[in-house]
């Protein structure tokens, strides 16, 4: 749940009363608590060299107590630079940093920040004393460290703000975070359709002088979306007119359950800044910017890319022991598979003596198997982040099942025909092309299983899947290799 534009919406449906969130792109300040910087800020970084600063130097300075002399030149830096330095530092660095630093750097901090990161900072941090910072932080960024954390210490951190915003995160908490619901910002510009021009202008003045929103959105008095009013026909319209008078009616909306690949498509087609989301009752919930759409793109290609090769795109922004307790099950998992390999291979010493062209085809078996697990693997990962219903993920998945049996008749031909070539002996090569065909087809049935079992038991996917569908083809491959030649090793002499 990543966030976009921010506003306030209606704490109560009655007609005329509000609660004040910081503008849709109008409070400097809440979006600078998101962004890491507000407007003036990148302004400046455009036109001056960033600051010569190092983790070295942050240790140094709370080392000797120069933390006050050096914030506003970590304050000045780029957010992901600025985070990869804070999540190299230590506990207490970490600590001393943000018991010296204004609310809003705090907050910027902790929302730029890799959450996993933070983890072990906010389970040692009293909630209360950054309870101001907290409150700067969006309810969709909130939710993302609170996600992390455990339950006790998550409860802490929810105490420490106001009820309004607490009642936010939870709510964020409980969507699919691939869904509308679960990328949305419950933190917009609304008003009911009864208020006049005149006092819909007056919220949008009192949301910040930084940006102003384009539009605001127009509820009934149940809460339903009943249109969208732009700013340009606010400042046309008179002003005892009442906004119900001059909206848009028709309003391009997102359900809350829509997936990613829907919510994509609907911003290709209407080139909108930001779409509104409404619950299964029509009632405005929150809205999903464009921004936080690209971001769940992005997301959604990490994962992928984790789940092929076991490594997060985002690693530099991640303290050295973290990163590395990242890849450990990766390499587990492969360290088992190789020793598995190892042991099947060691099984059959004697069929390997005895048929010595066995081992001089075993690499391009192996690494056939894997080719099209990996090939599989990545094609399903990148579907799972793209969503879809159900019934379009089990076509696909039959489909890729069907693939992989293509390409490993195709794989077992070649390699069957290549290895009569070799040694001119048929059922070797018979032997050697059928466990490829038996080999690479099993790969790409693990490499559509896997994942969709662990998306079915509502596990993430792109975990595990690479490494362990890898680790399974090759001792799987190895077994039907060596065990079909000890099976027919009197045959095929």
């Amino acid at each position: 749940m990543h966030g976009g534009i921010l506003g306030f919406g209606p704490r109560s449906r009655k007609a005329g009363f509000f609660r004040f969130f910081p503008g849709d792109c109008a409070s400097a300040l809440t979006d600078f608590a998101r962004r890491g910087y507000n407007k003036a800020v990148n302004e400046k970084e455009n036109v001056q060299a960033a600051p010569d600063l190092s983790a070295t130097k942050l240790r140094g300075a709370v080392k000797s107590g120069g933390v006050a002399e050096i914030l506003q030149s970590f304050h000045d830096l780029s957010p992901v630079r600025r985070a990869e330095l804070f999540v190299q530092l230590k506990g207490e660095e970490q600590t001393a940093i943000l018991s010296q630093a204004p609310p809003p750097l705090v907050a910027a901090i902790l929302a730029d920040s890799d959450s996993a990161s933070l983890e072990e900072l906010l389970v040692q941090i009293d909630p209360r004393s950054i309870s101001a910072a907290l409150r700067l932080i969006p309810p969709d960024a909130l939710a993302d460290i609170v996600l992390r954390l455990p339950a006790e210490k998550a409860d802490g951190i929810l105490e420490a703000v106001d009820g309004a915003l607490r009642a936010d995160v939870r709510k964020l908490m409980t969507f699919d975070p691939r869904t509308a619901g679960g990328i949305m910002t419950t933190r917009y510009l609304s008003v009911t359709d009864v208020v006049t021009v005149e006092r819909a202008l007056e919220i949008i003045r009192g949301a910040g002088r930084a940006d102003t929103p384009s539009y605001i959105y127009i509820v009934d008095a149940g809460g339903r979306l009943a249109g969208v009013a732009p700013l340009r026909s606010l400042l046309m319209a008179r002003p005892q007119d009442s906004v119900h008078s001059i909206m848009v009616r028709n309003v391009t909306k997102l359900r809350s359950n829509a997936p990613l690949e829907d919510i994509v498509g609907m911003f290709q087609q209407y080139h909108y800044v930001a779409l509104p989301v409404v619950d299964e009752k029509d009632r405005l919930i929150g809205i999903v910017s464009l921004n936080a759409m690209k971001e769940a793109q992005q997301q959604g290609q990490e994962q992928v890319l984790r789940g092929i090769v076991g490594i997060d795109p985002r690693e530099r922004l991640k303290e050295t022991l973290v990163a590395t307790r990242g890849r450990i099950p990766w390499i587990t998992v492969t360290i088992l598979g190789g020793l598995g390999c190892a042991f099947i291979a060691g099984f059959f010493e004697h069929t390997l003596q005895e048929m010595v062209v066995l081992g001089v085809f075993m690499p391009i078996v192996l690494a056939l198997g894997e080719s099209i697990g990996a090939q599989t693997t990545s094609v399903v990962l990148s579907t799972f982040a793209e969503g879809g219903s159900k019934s379009e993920l089990a076509t696909f998945m039959v489909k890729e099942i069907m693939v992989g049996l293509l390409a490993a008749v195709y794989s077992g031909i070649v390699v069957a025909a290549s290895s009569l070539l070799w040694h001119g002996n048929p059922r070797i090569g018979l032997l050697i092309g059928g466990a490829v065909f038996i080999s690479t087809s099993w790969a790409a049935f693990l490499a559509v299983v896997i994942p969709g079992l662990m998306k079915r038991f509502k596990a993430n996917p792109a975990i595990a899947s690479g490494p362990l569908v890898l680790a399974l083809a090759d001792f799987s491959t190895l077994l039907v290799y060596f065990g079909g030649a000890t099976f027919f090793l009197k045959w095929l002499k």
